[in-house]
């Protein structure tokens, strides 16, 4: 069967009823995982049908229903649903190939998704078949890596640590099963504003209508907080704009319905906003001895980078004090050691041909691709490579 809409583009989808019904069971685990904190429809999509039901329907009637019930969702929540179950259409078709993986990345114009399509395309040379899936934010993407349903994934590295230990995003909901695989890039992301605002501090963003409650990446909302906290502000001092993911923010952002977005510097979201709206500007940090301490209270593991101005950063016109941290691949720890350990390898050899498909790669450093993260073991096939070959990462 061919579904083809405006969510992704066309995919193929499982023809046999066992196939489908499987395809429905992870659709509904979807459902819950990405939009229950953010369903307003009443509908509860397939979340709501029951088991009874599946059993007396055909694959093509089951595949029916579902999308029936997408396109009876309000836009917002349709397209965030949407995304998801393409992605997962993505995975069921891919687990009928024993040699393809699949690495589950943030939002389409992200970072994290332009680096997932890297590593891609680089395996792909290596004889090994690696999908790199846009499927919204980490709270998505590491329950699927945590039950082995996906097998790897990019995140920072912060959050990659609470979601090990339970913490903030993933306060009581640990995820046990995620491991380490190397450190990749390091990143920035603060609040930008339009080039021509008279937003120019931190703290002249209260009042302001901002990006809030992004529910399939929700650890951006604590990245705003703890950057609005640097100016003694909290969620009271600003009219929050809540969206699903971070593509529909920008997109609130460009329409004018708010005033600023916290995303990622360099990212092709940023650079779509600076061009749509005729420039974007990044808001720094104040100048406070305390602003360290203030922002990891909220999301430990981070730290303060001072960025340049760079064509490849708009929004960057001075020397900029922003939040950072950096990018970490993991793997489920389903995930095969012979799979992880060729990944590793090639992580560690092919620099240059990573740098050739996206500059970002310039800032992975080989000395601590091996690095830890707080809270987080390596993935034994990892683990193994760097032993091997003398790779500390200090």
């Amino acid at each position: 069967m061919l579904v083809q809409n405006h969510f992704a583009p066309t995919v193929h989808w499982p023809n046999s009823r066992s196939a489908i019904v499987d395809l429905f069971t992870r659709c509904r685990k979807l459902w819950q995982v990405n939009l229950q904190t953010n369903d307003k429809s009443g509908i509860g999509l397939t979340a709501n049908v029951p088991e009874q039901e599946i059993n007396c329907l055909s694959g093509e009637e089951i595949m029916m229903k579902v999308v029936r019930q997408i396109f009876s969702i309000p836009g917002a929540a349709r397209s965030a649903f949407g995304a998801a179950i393409v992605a997962v259409g993505v995975m069921t078709a891919a687990s009928a190939t024993a040699q393809t993986v699949t690495i589950g990345t943030t939002a389409q114009g992200s970072l994290g998704a332009a680096l997932g399509a890297a590593l891609a395309k680089v395996m792909d040379g290596r004889g090994m078949t690696l999908r790199a899936v846009p499927m919204g934010g980490p709270e998505v993407t590491i329950p699927l890596l945590n039950s082995g349903e996906i097998q790897f994934s990019l995140v920072s590295a912060d959050l990659a640590s609470l979601a090990a230990s339970g913490r903030t995003v993933f306060e009581g909901n640990p995820q046990p099963n995620i491991r380490l695989v190397g450190h990749l890039v390091s990143f920035e992301a603060g609040w930008f504003v339009r080039a021509d605002s008279d937003i120019v501090t931190m703290a002249d963003l209260k009042g302001k209508r901002v990006s809030w409650g992004i529910t399939q990446q929700r650890i951006l909302e604590y990245w705003g907080r703890a950057q609005l906290a640097t100016a003694d502000l909290g969620e009271d001092d600003i009219i929050p704009v809540h969206a699903t993911a971070a593509p529909a923010a920008v997109q609130d952002f460009m329409a004018g319905r708010s005033d600023a977005v916290v995303f990622t510097v360099g990212s092709g979201l940023v650079s779509q906003a600076d061009a749509a709206v005729g420039g974007v500007r990044f808001v720094p940090l104040p100048d406070r001895d305390d602003r360290l301490d203030i922002i990891t209270s909220i999301v430990p593991g981070t730290l303060i980078r001072q960025v340049t101005p760079n064509k490849r950063r708009p929004g960057v016109v001075t020397e900029t004090p922003i939040m950072g941290s950096t990018l970490v691949l993991l793997a489920s720890a389903d995930t095969a050691p012979e799979t992880v350990a060729a990944v590793t390898e090639a992580l560690y050899t092919a620099r240059d041909e990573f740098i050739a498909i996206h500059p970002a790669f310039n800032r992975m450093d080989l000395k601590t691709l091996a690095g830890k993260v707080p809270d987080l073991p390596a993935h034994d096939g990892a683990a193994g490579y760097y032993k091997a070959n003398g790779i500390t990462g200090e």
